[in-house]
């Protein structure tokens, strides 16, 4: 009898547990939706796809658009298009968009999507930078320099609904991958026409055919993401939601981070040795690489255009200590311009074609020389008359760095450098328009080849704002875009590459790695450095409190 009364109430007991863990379950229980949580350093100057240039949009971009294809952790994968074919030239490309591809409005992603959006990039009237990439496409530069204003006889043509047919000029050893660069994100032509100048400046101003949707932008302040219903392959993304706040300081956002706000961050170099001891520090080439970009065409100060000064700060930068000195270490002495990442043609092009023509340590002797040479061409007898500024962002961490070169400068060569300092967004509105002395730049590559960097200094290029302009480094470049002979091609950049540093109007400093640490809930975050950095879209925070 007792153990029969004890079973009972047992049962008894699990029956009302039962009951009550299903009360809790609609109420107390729910499903907490997953959010992922990150600062970046600057406000996002502009989520147009067309017009978007940084790093930042770029980031943003890869999230709430997709291209025909999706660069996932370096490998190409099938994006609005389902599948594609290639000429046997190599020269004619066939999308086939998926059937189930819609915009965040319920709309279906059509071909003609992505044909306006190539032609909305190569429109001189949307004098986007990044112009010169639909150059690969048959008629693309003629339409952008104006020779022909038909956009019919551009090489881009949606055949049907679903269909989309691209002709280059020359066969392009890295079209699949292009293909997933924010330029050439699909956009709809009745949006744009909607909104105007106003298009994509805010949330609620444009529509979204990748894995989230922009739910608020709260401008110099956080974006919100949340994950896109219409999105072809929602079940594949496991987040509810993504906040970027903008948070300028480093160290602000480390202290963040440590107070469990933020589920990732980068590691101020303050901190980097800790953390590694620690085993919480990680480490990855984000791609950049930043350098001394020189206005030659600078009114009063004419030696900015002079070869031997440029090289003269080269050979006084003594680039070891200033990774020391800026970033305890994490990062590599840019001893020439190629990024060492890129592919070449079987191994890194840098392994292929070995090179250094600046050394890591200062060469005071050799920067004298040079300007001593360029003193005596520029009739001027005492470097201390020789004065210009350098624009850099607005960050304690940017100040120190530039300070850093200014010491340098001073105690090798004896000439005074000012500092200017200025937002992001300002700074690359002074660059676009070419108002500066010298300015503290970086470029990440958008694609896995050396062109990436190489293209961007012809002359009247999108990106070169420097007023440089070399008849020879024009042609080498031109014919690395158009041979077939791929050996042939990997030589002429060589040649380029080289031709930059001895002339051109740069200066590089380093190849930056970042350190970072995220929390062990964080999983499936990539860090890259061609594209998307970082690369949320199928991260994950399950078990995040």
């Amino acid at each position: 009898m007792l153990r029969k009364s004890v079973s009972f109430a047992l049962v008894l007991l699990l029956v009302l547990g039962m009951v009550a863990g299903c009360g809790q379950t609609g109420q107390q229980q729910q499903t907490k939706e997953k959010e992922l949580v990150f600062a970046i350093g600057s406000e996002v100057p502009s989520l147009d796809p067309q017009k978007a240039t940084d790093t930042y949009a770029i980031m943003v971009g890869n999230a709430i658009f997709e291209g025909l294809v999706r660069v996932h952790d370096g490998k190409v994968e099938k994006g609005m298009a389902k599948d594609w074919k290639v000429s046997d030239d190599q020269k004619t490309w066939t999308f086939y968009l998926r059937e189930d591809a819609k915009w965040s409005d319920g709309k279906p992603v059509t071909a003609y999507d992505f044909e306006y959006a190539f032609k909305r990039l190569l429109d001189p009237k949307t004098a986007s930078e990044y112009a010169y990439q639909g150059y690969y496409i048959v008629n693309g530069e003629k339409f952008n320099k104006g020779e022909i204003t038909d956009p019919s006889q551009v090489g881009v043509k949606a055949l049907d609904d679903k269909t989309l047919e691209i002709k280059l000029e020359n066969p392009v050893k890295y079209f699949e991958s292009l293909m997933n660069f924010i330029s050439f994100m699909p956009v709809r032509k009745d949006i744009v026409e909607q909104y105007g100048q106003e298009f994509a400046a805010d949330a609620d101003k444009m529509v979204y055919n990748g894995p989230f949707i922009l739910k608020e932008w709260k401008h110099e302040q956080e974006l919100i993401l949340e994950k896109n219903p219409n999105y072809w392959n929602k079940d594949a993304i496991k987040l509810d939601r993504v906040r970027i706040l903008v948070v300028t300081e480093t160290n602000t956002a480390y202290q963040m981070y440590e107070n469990g706000e933020l589920d990732f961050v980068g590691i101020p170099p303050d901190f980097v040795e800790q953390l590694k001891a620690e085993g919480k520090a990680e480490f990855y080439y984000d791609g950049a690489e930043f350098y001394l970009q020189f206005n030659v065409k600078r009114p009063g100060k004419p030696w900015l255009a002079n070869e031997n000064f440029r090289k003269a700060v080269g050979f006084a930068i003594d680039r070891e200590d200033y990774i020391k000195a800026t970033m305890s270490g994490v990062s590599d002495p840019a001893t020439r311009y190629v990024l060492p990442l890129l592919a070449g043609l079987e191994k890194k092009f840098v392994e292929e074609y070995p090179y250094e023509f600046y050394p890591k340590k200062a060469d005071p002797e050799k920067a004298k020389e040079y300007l001593n040479k360029a003193m005596q061409e520029l009739g001027i007898s005492d470097p201390s008359q020789i004065k210009f500024e350098m624009l850099t962002d607005d960050s304690s961490r940017a100040k120190m760095m530039a300070e850093t070169i200014q010491d340098m400068l001073r105690k090798n060569l004896g000439i005074e450098m000012q500092i200017k300092q200025v937002p992001f967004k300002q700074r690359l509105e002074l660059m676009n328009k070419a108002d500066y002395d010298v300015v503290f730049a970086g470029w990440s590559p958008d694609y896995d080849d050396p062109m990436t960097y190489l293209d961007l200094w012809v002359t009247g290029g999108g990106h070169n704002n420097t007023g440089w302009s070399n008849k020879e480094y024009d042609e080498l470049i031109k014919f690395a875009k158009t041979t077939s002979d791929y050996k042939a091609r990997a030589d002429k950049m060589f040649e380029a590459e080289k031709l930059l540093l001895e002339k051109g109007p740069i200066v590089p400093v380093y190849f930056r790695q970042r350190a970072w640490t995220k929390r062990e809930y964080v999983t499936g975050l990539v860090r890259n450095f061609v594209g998307a950095d970082p690369d949320f879209v199928y991260a994950d925070v399950e078990g995040k409190n």
